[in-house]
């Protein structure tokens, strides 16, 4: 199980958009499209440290809601990202073994305003 939620102007990523709270139980995406998009990411389980990763842009979402409804939709841009990186949790997988460059810490993005440097 995985829970979401995001306001905008809390995100530093390129195509944020608002996220409701959102519970989703067996998670499973598919990338749509072969499309990527390469930013830093951060993660609460690694704190202060951030790196670059590629993502897919496009995914179909597939899950259960806590009423136990079957959702299914697409989703693009940060949602996916967030999608991605949460999913990989549950696989074990922490972001910095997707890292193939660019390490920073999260003090450093903000200040150098790295978050449009990844294009």
């Amino acid at each position: 199980m995985i829970v979401v939620n995001a306001k905008k102007e809390d995100v530093t990523y390129n195509n944020a958009q608002d996220i409701p709270l959102t519970v989703m139980i067996n998670p499973k995406w598919r990338n749509l499209t072969q499309k990527t998009d390469e930013q830093f990411e951060a993660c609460a389980s690694v704190p202060q440290i951030a790196g670059k990763v590629k993502r897919y842009n496009d995914i179909e979402l597939e899950y259960y809601d806590e009423s136990g409804n079957y959702i299914k939709r697409e989703v693009n841009g940060f949602f996916a990202r967030l999608i991605q990186h949460e999913c990989d949790h549950l696989d074990g997988i922490v972001f910095l073994s997707k890292v193939k460059s660019d390490f920073a810490t999260k003090d450093m993005i903000k200040k150098y305003n790295l978050k449009n440097s990844s294009k």
